[in-house]
């Protein structure tokens, strides 16, 4: 089985499991492009018109905006440090690059996969931070670095001071490597697909989600451009 079609059966899985934990407990009348997300919200693929990785981890998106029959309108990029020229390209190709820098902190209330693809721990702990309900969290799918793996390899107290959101999610979320047969093994390396199943959030006590304040990050410990 070729990389594209294993990850879009482990992706279809995921969306499924998403989609059908919100009939709470009903019989699931999800069917069709009622499994689809509602967006797909890209932060820092690069420079793809000098990087080679940039240009494939782009090339994956266009491809699952196709196969995931998501309007152009409903993809949304941001990199602080794309080219006028790439943000004209984008644009050409019917995707909107969004013209502030979110730091990653998008609220979501519908079904929204963020493809963020070798971004850095503080990033993902925003947007984590930013939904920090149940309610929130079940909507999310994040294609990225594996949160397994930074919490196996990173000591607790670093964890703690860039990125404490992932390391209270991960024992919450259910994880699924990518396929581990793509041509060049460091174009999506250490990459997972990220999904927060209902029953798991809901399993937690209530004060797990209380008194979490916006993250605040060191200097040496941001790992993305700031908004100016």
């Amino acid at each position: 089985m070729d990389f594209y079609t294993d990850l879009k059966g482990k992706l279809r899985e995921c969306l499924e499991t998403v989609l059908c934990s919100h009939c709470d407990g009903m019989p699931c009348n999800c069917s069709g492009n009622s499994k689809n997300p509602s967006e797909i919200v890209t932060y820092g693929v690069g420079n793809f018109a000098e990087c080679l990785i940039s240009r494939y981890q782009l090339a994956l998106l266009l491809a699952l905006r196709d196969n995931l029959q998501v309007s152009p309108n409903d993809v949304l990029l941001y990199d602080p440090k794309f080219f006028e020229a790439e943000k004209e390209l984008l644009s050409s190709l019917g995707l909107q690059v969004l013209s502030e820098n979110e730091e990653g902190k998008r609220q979501c209330e519908k079904t929204t996969l963020f493809y963020m693809p070798h971004c850095g721990k503080s990033l993902y702990n925003n947007l984590l931070s930013a939904n920090w309900t149940p309610d929130r969290l079940c909507h999310l799918i994040i294609i990225g670095n594996s949160f397994t793996n930074m919490v196996q390899n990173f000591p607790s107290s670093t964890l703690k001071k860039c990125a404490s959101f992932i390391l209270r999610i991960q024992p919450f979320t259910e994880e699924v490597p990518f396929p581990g047969n793509f041509q060049y093994q460091d174009m999506f390396n250490d990459t997972a697909l990220h999904l927060f199943p209902r029953h798991k959030l809901n399993s937690v006590e209530a004060v797990f989600w209380e008194d979490c304040p916006e993250p605040l990050y060191d200097e040496e410990d941001l790992e993305f451009i700031p908004k100016s």
